[in-house]
């Protein structure tokens, strides 16, 4: 898992993407299903106030900065640069899943993104753990695993990589059988027998990390794999982050970076030093993902725990930074009290967007739309590629496979 979520403030170097992956047919050969605009109608909530051409132009421009500046080709394929949390220019799991999200949804738009997406889980299939999972960090100039010990998976870049697989199934078709070898590997070594959702596939059985709990993608993998249970995983999910927000966040709702006792009836935050230490037991740079992963769940699928989730996360970070997306700040104690102040980032604000949208509150929805447009704390790769991932879902863009 990586040591920390704080992203780097310096300036990120462009990667021309000017050479052509070997091995892979050209973009226009395949045709697509679902382009770029996409429009969906979602079962709920609001939308941004500008028109939709303006978000369209928000989603492009960023999405054409993103390409630039963290998509490279490296290694036999291509990576998305995590700046400071791999060596060298490499990736971590997370980053790589993003990318293999984003580039399906950008199809239309972009003409060579079946070949970078096809140069995505190349380098993913080149660099397998043993159990058949994408190692979690790769340095960009060895090509080899760059953490210690024996090279293992995180939860969420196993997770986004089969949502990924299943959107290119979707709109390009072929990746079928990949991607359901794929999410077997995923059944059988990231969830455990009560259905929660490990943080790695060589953890034990224990804690759980609330920002892996994307409900879209588990509802998808439950349509798509029918082989297994995902449905189980779905319900073990929401009892969990019912039972711990009933009694650790009855107001706010939020959720900490880790949580122990998952497998137990009476989850609780995980100690503060657990794993990455943040602190671990309040929202850090894990957590403040979770209104944008209940808030998808309720805009696509309509889920009643990420519904009332996302609507009282989205009411507590607005009361408590008086309507201010530049006052939400990355730790936030779990009554919705910020700490660490002198800490800022895109992140902490982004997300909260998509939960606005599900709480219906427009005018809170349009500030945090606006603010998106800049990027005040100079976040790199974090902040940059969630930032992408949201103006997605808020423009409307982003369909469920």
């Amino acid at each position: 898992m990586p040591a920390s979520r704080k992203v780097a403030l310096f300036a990120a170097a462009s990667v021309s993407l000017t050479a052509a992956l070997v091995g892979a047919g050209p973009a226009t050969a395949a045709s697509v299903a679902r382009p770029f605009p996409a429009h969906v109608t979602y079962q709920t909530g609001v939308r941004p106030s500008v028109s939709q051409a303006e978000q369209d132009a928000a989603v492009k421009k960023q999405y054409d900065s993103w390409k630039k500046t963290y998509l490279r080709q490296a290694c036999g394929g291509y990576l998305v640069w995590a700046t400071d949390d791999a060596p060298n220019k490499g990736t971590v799991s997370e980053a790589q899943g993003y990318g293999m999200n984003i580039v399906p949804l950008m199809a239309g738009y972009d003409d060579q993104a079946k070949t970078i997406f096809d140069g995505m889980w190349k380098f993913v299939q080149d660099h397998r753990d043993s159990k058949g999972l994408f190692q979690w960090v790769i340095d960009g100039k060895t090509c080899k695993y760059s953490d210690g010990g024996t090279p293992d998976s995180a939860t969420d870049g196993d997770l986004d990589v089969g949502y990924g697989l299943i959107l290119a199934d979707k709109q390009w078709g072929g990746y079928s059988a990949a991607a359901k070898d794929w999410l077997a590997k995923v059944y059988q070594h990231d969830v455990t027998s009560d259905g929660h959702l490990k943080i790695a596939d060589d953890a034990g059985n224990d804690d759980t990390r609330p920002s892996d709990f994307m409900l879209d993608h588990l509802r998808a993998f439950a349509k798509y794999d029918t082989a297994h249970d995902w449905n189980k995983v779905v319900t073990r999910t929401e009892q969990l982050i019912t039972q711990f927000t009933a009694k650790y966040s009855p107001n706010a709702n939020l959720l900490s970076d880790f949580v122990v006792g998952a497998n137990t009836s009476s989850p609780k935050p995980a100690p503060a030093d657990h794993l990455e230490n943040q602190p671990d037991n309040i929202v850090g740079y894990n957590s403040v993902r979770v209104p944008w992963h209940m808030g998808t769940d309720a805009l696509l699928y309509g889920g009643k725990v990420a519904t009332d989730v996302a609507k009282k996360e989205s009411a507590s970070y607005k009361s408590k930074s008086g309507g201010n997306p530049a006052k939400i700040y990355p730790h936030t104690k779990l009554d919705g009290t910020p700490t660490k102040t002198s800490d800022q980032s895109e992140v902490a604000a982004n997300p909260v967007g998509v939960a606005a949208m599900v709480a219906g509150d427009q005018a809170w929805t349009d500030s945090l739309w606006k603010y998106m447009a800049g990027n005040p704390y100079d976040d790199t790769y974090y902040g940059e590629t969630i930032k992408l991932l949201v103006y997605l879902v808020m423009s409307g863009n982003y369909w469920a496979p």
